[in-house]
């Protein structure tokens, strides 16, 4: 009898250990994540016009990237106007790139890119972020939190590793916040990213 349950415990313990959703992850904020991201991704109007924003900003869907890719998009709901900053892993380099669009000087109807800029990033700055990353356990963040309000910004924080996470076998994962100043971790991830493309 002993020896079946000591087994079925070995069985047990091999299964979870290859389980992609370990390293102290909870299962429930997994599958909370992955309802709110495939209930985004159902919404077709919302997909729409995030298309349509990707365009007029000449952004790539980060979804459909091949390269790993880390995307922060600060958006002014009032202007209709963003700051976009993404690195991305090229080969053996690493690039930055950095857009602004719109402005609250510029009407709506008339937005476009006033700034449009890419250059290349050390490996060791790659690699900075990489371990920020990890260490906020940025692909099991809550996709959104229940603060919301008029006006002000959204922070849109996306990631691509084609390879899958190694906690989550994620290979797309995004972070939304409103006025995010109370979400630390989010906004650590943000603000590095920032410090990245302006030094």
């Amino acid at each position: 009898m002993y020896r079946i349950i000591i087994i079925i415990s070995i069985l047990t313990l091999t299964i979870s250990c290859k389980s992609k959703v370990g390293c102290g992850i909870d299962p429930l904020v997994i599958k909370s994540n992955d309802s709110i991201i495939s209930k985004v991704e159902s919404d077709s109007i919302g997909q729409k016009w995030w298309n349509n924003y990707l365009t007029k900003i000449k952004e790539p869907n980060l979804k459909t990237e091949l390269n790993e890719s880390y995307r922060l998009m600060i958006y002014n709901s009032m202007w209709e106007s963003s700051k976009t900053y993404r690195i991305y892993k090229d080969s053996d380099s690493y690039k930055l790139v950095f857009k602004e669009f719109g402005g609250e000087q510029i009407e709506r109807k008339n937005s476009t890119l006033t700034k449009n800029t890419e250059s290349n990033i050390s490996k060791e700055k790659w690699t900075d972020f990489q371990n920020l990353l990890e260490n906020s356990g940025f692909w099991s963040l809550p996709v959104t939190i229940d603060r919301t309000g008029l006006d002000g910004t959204s922070w849109v924080l996306e990631g691509k590793n084609p390879d899958g996470n190694d906690c989550t076998n994620r290979t797309y994962h995004v972070v939304a916040r409103w006025q995010p100043l109370d979400t630390m971790k989010v906004m650590e991830l943000n603000y590095k990213l920032i410090e990245i493309i302006e030094k």
